[in-house]
């Protein structure tokens, strides 16, 4: 349903958590609705001699709809261009694009 930005009124809810995710491990579209999987990963005990391990644990499923797909594209292409500024994200025609690795100050 298409509603006019006009009538729309955000209410912010400060109780409501936030979820901390740092890879995304499934993104589906069935023609109705895009499905996003977002992890954590979290290390295993350490073994001596052995390089480490992780696993990857989901922390949250989202289901968009279309219009919230290019919605959600949209602001994303935004940070993206923010982030380049900021030279953390290296964007390149026809490549994916690359976070900069930042050197410790």
């Amino acid at each position: 349903m298409k509603v006019a930005p006009q009538q729309i009124t955000d209410v912010d809810r400060p109780e409501l958590g936030e979820t901390f995710v740092d890879s995304l491990a499934l993104s589906t579209f069935d023609g109705a609705a895009a499905r996003l999987t977002f992890c954590v990963l979290r290390m295993q005990e350490p073994e001596q001699g052995k390089p480490a391990q992780f696993k990857r644990y989901p922390v949250c499923r989202m289901v968009l709809t279309p219009d919230a797909m290019v919605e959600l594209f949209n602001r994303l292409n935004q940070m993206m261009g923010a982030l380049q500024k900021l030279g953390l994200v290296k964007m390149e025609p026809g490549k994916p694009p690359q976070a900069v690795e930042q050197k410790p100050q």
